[in-house]
């Protein structure tokens, strides 16, 4: 999961596409990076400049920096990993020198990277310098693209990468001289935006979630459609082509858990959608607690907010914030590693002993993944004073692993894999856990052509080659841990 920023049109493109990066910090914290072009390059022989390192967005680029990425075209990319080995070789945007100059950055997985990376080097004779599957992508479609270069081949090699490319992948795609390129996978499993902008000067942006476009003054915001490619050229004339329709399956976590609630996602508020998980959570509740004996409602911020809220007002009861977030420590559950996330879990939340003392606490989490946190949070609400431990999340149990970009790729992580509720209860150290179902997920998000494959463990793609990626996956986390 990460998250993915271009533009074309904007006079200062570095700068525009740094705010959008801020504004998707949520969605990666480990790497950021630029790629821009020149259309009026004189000091620069090839117009491209690029920057991209390990860290925040705000620690990898500075004013001196982002002027020096020139250009009013270009990409950027906020990393959160789930392949590779962690090195800054890794961190998008990606760049080939051949055809013409292409660099590309994406938000997703690709399951079949295993085998497209072997077939990349052995048959096509490819030399793949990262670990990261962004370049497999940026191979595939670089090699039908030489053989062409028109509006129509550009369309034709992104019809490549759809027939060879299996898994999750929204991707922005600079093309050096020619203009911007975006795309969709046929499923539409991770989201993507398209906004226009026209005050003086046209440009046109697109971004892994709709709030960086609105809040950098971007109108007519859409969705770019599953199987969809989009080319914008240098005469910001907008080239559209559906290059496969199938049946979508959109990432229900997206609405749950990545997306920020300022966020609109296949026309679905985010924080509409968390507003109705939080109700029918407070409703499934009622029926299988109709002698609830709750004093309090309290959120495991940031995500849960919405949700805890709207519970609260549906069950009657007062709604305080009893945890209060570390805003120093980042997202633990986005973290690569396990042991990162302990450690990170011990300093992110704070207990209000006021609110917690001598109650009966009902504590709303977005999910249960690894059951990490929510340990050290019933422990923590315990130590100050609670007297029962409620907990309940508004996803239902995750029971597969994930092959779409989000880290949970090994299902002895999964808490809920071989354990009924009553054994999570025991394992969590709990008075009561509740989730929501299935079905009151759907209704809340309001769509019925969802990925819940973590859920149900039915996915929407091949997953052929899953093992193969999770064996190297862990190979490179072990490596990682070495350095």
């Amino acid at each position: 999961m990460c998250g993915i920023y271009g533009v074309i049109g904007s006079p200062e493109a570095s700068k525009e596409i740094y705010l959008g990066l801020a504004h998707l910090q949520h969605r990666g914290q480990d790497a950021a990076g630029i790629l821009t072009y020149d259309f009026n390059h004189k000091d620069n022989e090839s117009g491209i400049y690029g920057k991209n390192d390990l860290g925040l967005v705000g620690s990898v680029f500075s004013e001196k920096s982002l002027e020096r990425l020139k250009g009013s075209l270009g990409i950027g990319f906020t990393r959160y990993p789930t392949a590779g080995t962690g090195d800054v070789s890794e961190v998008q945007p990606i760049f080939l020198r051949h055809p013409d100059g292409v660099g590309l950055a994406f938000n997703g997985n690709i399951v079949n990277y295993p085998s497209l990376r072997q077939k990349l080097q052995h048959e096509s004779r490819r030399v793949i310098y990262s670990n990261c599957d962004a370049e497999v992508i940026l191979h595939e479609f670089a090699e039908a693209f030489s053989k062409g270069r028109e509006v129509e081949d550009i369309f034709k090699s992104v019809e490549q990468v759809f027939s060879t490319v299996t898994g999750a992948y929204s991707v922005v795609t600079l093309i050096a001289g020619k203009g911007l390129l975006v795309f969709r996978d046929p499923k539409g499993i991770r989201p993507l935006s398209m906004g226009v902008r026209r005050n003086g000067v046209t440009s046109y942006a697109f971004a892994s979630e709709s709030v960086a476009l609105s809040v950098l003054g971007y109108e007519s915001i859409e969705d770019v459609a599953p199987g969809e490619a989009i080319f914008v050229d240098t005469q910001l004339n907008v080239h559209r082509r559906t290059i496969t329709q199938r049946q979508a399956a959109h990432c229900s976590f997206e609405w749950v858990y990545f997306s920020t609630a300022e966020s609109v996602i296949e026309g679905k508020s985010v924080y509409d959608v968390r507003a109705k998980l939080g109700i029918a959570l407070a409703k499934k509740i009622k029926k299988l607690m109709p002698d609830l004996d709750a004093d309090v409602v309290i959120p495991v911020p940031d995500t849960s907010r919405t949700a805890a809220n709207a519970l609260a007002r549906e069950l009657n009861l007062p709604y305080e914030e009893g945890l209060i977030k570390n805003r120093y420590v980042f997202r633990t559950f986005i973290m690569p590693q396990q042991k990162k996330r302990d450690d990170s879990v011990r300093l992110k939340m704070k207990p209000v002993e006021y609110v917690l003392r001598g109650k009966n606490v009902i504590v709303v989490d977005d999910s249960i993944v690894r059951g990490t946190t929510s340990n050290k949070i019933a422990k923590l609400l315990k130590d100050s004073g609670a007297k029962k431990v409620y907990f309940v999340s508004t996803f239902p149990p995750i029971r597969h692993p994930c092959v779409y970009g989000i880290d949970f790729q090994d299902p002895k992580e999964l808490i809920a894999a071989d354990r009924t509720i009553p054994e999570i209860e025991s394992q969590l150290n709990v008075d009561r856990l509740i989730y929501l179902d299935e079905e009151s997920l759907t209704e809340a998000i309001g769509r019925t052509d969802l990925c819940m494959a973590c859920v149900t463990g039915e996915y929407p793609t091949s997953i052929k080659d899953s093992e193969e990626l999770k064996q190297l996956r862990l190979s490179h986390l072990k490596t990682s841990e070495e350095k």
